[in-house]
């Protein structure tokens, strides 16, 4: 008997509880991405990446800090990391440092990775098909082309190169060398910042005699 009205008493305890735990049916979820903004201009972050220090070296080497402290227009900076510039350095002249380098070509690399204005896969501000955009290297050498990727899935059905940026996208720029980001969508105080895994430099044809 005392294990019935126990078992009466519990189960009454359970529907009583059951009054508090009702499904909430309106709740709106509002979502809330990270803020890409850094809060210093591109120099400072250059310097505090350690896949960037090939890249920090040329600039002082070329003397041009004070294209990446500006604060009078935006610039689209396209961050070489290590790999690339070792690229560069072996395409150049299989040399150890950046700084033995022919400085003027150095230059002429690091102009060709700042673009005139605001490109970036937030917003719709870069569309998937290549469009030209403006280096600040003079000239035909300075012609360039981005885009943003698409999400897309690999053969397992994960996604794969979502929203990162392609300069020179294959047939896009005539012959052009292709480059694409590791890490999109860094706003700096002074721009937007992708960081690429290779350089990229205008081509026209396979037999051009190319500036770098």
């Amino acid at each position: 008997m005392k294990r019935i009205l126990f078992g009466a008493l519990a189960l009454l305890m359970m529907c009583t509880a059951c009054k508090d735990f009702r499904l909430q049916t309106d709740y709106k979820y509002e979502s809330s991405p990270l803020d890409p903004h850094i809060g210093i201009n591109a120099w400072e972050f250059m310097q505090t990446r350690d896949d960037l220090t090939e890249m920090v070296e040329a600039v002082e080497y070329t003397g041009m800090v004070d294209y990446y402290t500006q604060a009078d227009r935006t610039i689209t900076y396209l961050f070489l990391n290590n790999t690339a510039m070792l690229a560069f350095r072996n395409n150049h002249a299989q040399v150890d440092k950046v700084s033995y380098c022919d400085k003027e070509e150095v230059t002429r690399l690091l102009l060709y990775h700042m673009i005139v204005g605001e490109y970036h896969s937030l917003n719709q501000k870069l569309p998937v098909e290549p469009i030209y955009v403006k280096t600040l290297l003079e000239g035909e050498w300075g012609l360039m082309t981005l885009k943003v990727n698409k999400s897309s899935t690999n053969s397992i059905g994960y996604p794969i190169a979502n929203g990162n940026i392609v300069a020179n996208e294959k047939g896009s720029n005539f012959n052009s060398r292709r480059s694409s980001s590791i890490a999109s969508n860094i706003m700096p105080t002074n721009g937007v910042i992708h960081i690429m895994n290779d350089y990229a430099m205008f081509r026209k044809t396979y037999t051009d005699v190319t500036p770098y």
